[in-house]
């Protein structure tokens, strides 16, 4: 009896001990505090230490701000916070870096002290077509010397050179009339000294010039939602893609220019191999959406709010779930598997597509591609970026091939890799080595030997860390089409999607004819070309 008393007993304290062991915690160091501060300058880095019994992750909500390492296991942890810019916005700034285990959640706040700034009195000028002069004031602690001044627009010229009387300074400019119907924009890009247009800005000032058409606005929404068929699927179970338009007005609409951009958006997306090889797996929609304005930007009344942020980026934002509104227009259309294209109504140089919509264990095809009808409706540039962004980055799930920025960080080589899993990111790899990487067998395949198939460090817009199947590629420059890795994985999408199955290496080089190893356009390097912006992992469930 005493002994079963005894093992009771030890029982009783293992168990005690065990439930105590299970609860999972995170302790700061007694000299940390939930927040950190950095430095106001690129590359200033604190450390963060706790401890916790639990495998732990971090996260954080800026693109300012990088955190190394983001995951690890129980004990003591040090983690660097590094602030990969300058903070030029006149103001401190703010983040939040959340440590999570397996039932806790630790929030710790990340400031980065003010740096140097250019504050601009306003951000937008609006000026009548008829133009003339006008004055765009900031105010700044910097010497002349410190910063750059740079504008967009053939129409803006500078007249003088800018004037400032201690804090306060201003640039004289000239615009001159706009004879055309569209309003349009012009930038002036404020940096430091040396860094260049494409530098990261202190402020952009946006110069909005008004249009014959602008101070027009739509009174007939009749055609709002209406949907034309412009192809149905002859093979497999049919692929949608929903074609629609931002920034048009009902005048627009009425005289055939709405359908007009819609139709040539559909040539150019199927202009390019495999896909215009593989058209027959399509249903091709086009729903009309009419705006209050004609134009698109943050001073306009449009369907999808589209707006492009300038400044030397190509970036466009939107009002997606708008976009799903619209693309749900299509009678029964399996949204999941939907690639949306919207067309903004402007000739500026932008693109960006936004996917991720869902988990990586429940992850849907769902895109939208924003193209805006870049130097007009023919040119050769509103076909390829549309190729680029809608077929490459929206259907193909293919990852940038060129690069504007140093080492990509092992975070983000981590999340490329888990999505490279469930098939996405088929054409950059992150090893050099000739029998690992994704595209190894193009490389010892003689059929492709007059193929620029090689293994080039450079991509996903970083310079090292990453590797890219081409030189060059209507992901890297918009040239010379897709390379024989994406056209790969742009033909196992089709399968997999349009026929429910998986394709093999060599029924793949048996489509790949020679005819679509090569392309008839874009073999030069526009003047206008410029990296866009990466593409937009929205990493959230679709809405229902």
């Amino acid at each position: 009896m005493k002994i079963k008393q005894i093992l009771s007993s030890l029982l009783f304290v293992w168990l005690a001990v065990s439930c105590a062991e299970e609860t999972p915690y995170i302790d700061m160091d007694q000299t940390e505090q939930a927040e950190v501060t950095l430095g106001s300058t690129e590359s200033s880095s604190e450390t963060f230490t706790f401890s916790t019994n639990q495998t732990w992750s971090a996260s954080d909500d800026a693109d300012w701000l990088t955190v190394s390492p983001t995951s690890g296991g129980e004990g003591n942890n040090t983690l660097t916070l590094t602030a990969e810019k300058e903070n030029r916005t006149g103001k401190a700034r703010t983040a939040t870096l959340t440590l999570t285990t397996a039932t806790l959640e630790q929030e710790i706040q990340i400031t980065q002290e003010a740096g140097r700034y250019i504050q601009l009195e306003e951000d937008t000028i609006r000026v009548s077509r008829e133009g003339g002069d006008i004055q765009v004031y900031f105010t700044t602690e910097m010497i002349e010397d410190e910063y750059a001044i740079y504008r967009t627009g053939r129409w803006l010229t500078q007249e003088g050179q800018s004037t400032r009387s201690t804090y306060t300074a201003y640039v004289p400019l000239t615009v001159l009339p706009n004879t055309g119907e569209q309003s349009r924009m012009a930038y002036l890009i404020f940096t430091a000294a040396g860094e260049g247009a494409d530098g990261d800005p202190f402020a952009t000032a946006v110069i909005v010039q008004e249009g014959l058409l602008s101070s027009y606005e739509s009174t007939d929404y009749s055609a709002d939602k209406t949907v034309r068929v412009l192809q149905e699927a002859t093979r497999g179970t049919g692929i949608p893609i929903v074609l629609m338009g931002d920034g048009f007005i009902d005048t627009e609409i009425a005289d055939g220019t709405y359908d007009e951009v819609m139709d040539q958006a559909y040539a150019n997306l199927f202009s390019e191999e495999p896909i215009s090889s593989l058209r027959d797996y399509f249903d091709v929609y086009a729903v009309t959406a009419v705006s209050r304005n004609s134009g698109v930007g943050t001073w306009y009344d449009t369907v999808f709010s589209t707006w492009l942020e300038g400044g030397g980026s190509s970036l466009i934002e939107g009002d997606n779930e708008a976009v799903r509104e619209y693309v749900q227009c299509v009678e029964g259309i399996d949204i999941d598997n939907t690639l949306a294209v919207v067309i903004p109504n402007t000739t500026d140089y932008a693109g960006t597509t936004y996917f991720g919509y869902g988990t990586i264990d429940n992850m849907t095809e769902f895109a939208i591609a924003y193209c805006p009808i870049i130097n007009g409706i023919s040119s050769e540039l509103f076909r390829t970026v549309l190729c680029h962004e809608a077929i490459g980055h929206g259907f193909g799930k293919l990852n940038d091939e060129y690069a504007y920025e140093g080492t990509m960080p092992s975070n983000e080589i981590e999340e490329a890799q888990t999505m490279q899993t469930i098939g996405w990111y088929q054409n950059v790899d992150f090893t050099d080595d000739t029998n690992t990487v994704l595209w190894s067998a193009f490389l010892s395949d003689s059929r492709y030997a007059n193929e620029d198939v090689g293994i080039y460090e450079g991509a996903c817009t970083y310079s090292h860390g990453a590797y890219r199947p081409s030189d060059e590629s209507i992901m890297n420059s918009n040239i010379l089409g897709f390379n024989a890795p994406s056209r790969q994985a742009l033909y196992n999408k089709v399968m997999k999607l349009g026929e429910g199955r998986e394709a093999t290496y060599e029924e793949f080089v048996s489509f790949d004819s020679p005819e679509t190893q090569t392309t008839t356009r874009a073999t030069t390097i526009s003047a206008d070309f410029r990296p866009f912006h990466a593409p937009q992992f929205v990493n959230r469930p679709l809405k229902p």
